[in-house]
């Protein structure tokens, strides 16, 4: 081997081990379900509960989010951040928003704090006020 070639880590091996001690309950499984279903791949469990922590963290007033797909990566950022928050998302595919409302409603998540849309992300972000999301997922 080469000193120019990368050398063998352990790198995949701890993101295994990390995917398979994630946990997930019945809504995200079911979310997880209807992503299958849509064919709209979900984010990894090992990534969602980075979401989770990553929102926690920050604590931002707004998030914005590019592709909301079935729901499953907008559950993981409402579970870590404050009530307060609004998550706005923004995905072409009507069908997928209406799957992740509804993985949003099995949550008991209030209506007020997510705001879905339903277009194309070059034609609505230039069109959300600037300078008002702290943290944007894409």
């Amino acid at each position: 081997m080469s000193a120019l070639q990368p050398q063998p880590t352990d790198k995949h091996a701890s993101w295994a081990w990390s995917e398979s001690r994630a946990t997930e309950d019945d809504v995200v499984l079911r979310a997880r379900e209807r992503a299958a279903e849509l064919d709209v791949p979900p984010v990894s469990e090992g990534t969602a509960a980075l979401l989770t922590v990553l929102a926690a963290t920050r604590a931002p007033a707004a998030v914005v989010e590019v592709g909301t797909g079935a729901g499953v990566s907008g559950l993981a950022l409402m579970r870590g951040l404050p009530e307060r928050t609004v998550l706005t998302t923004v995905d072409p595919d009507a069908e997928a928003q209406r799957a992740a409302r509804e993985a949003c409603s099995e949550a008991r998540l209030p209506t007020s704090r997510t705001r879905m849309i339903t277009g194309r992300s070059r034609l609505v972000l230039p069109r959300l006020t600037s300078g008002a999301y702290e943290m944007v997922l894409v």
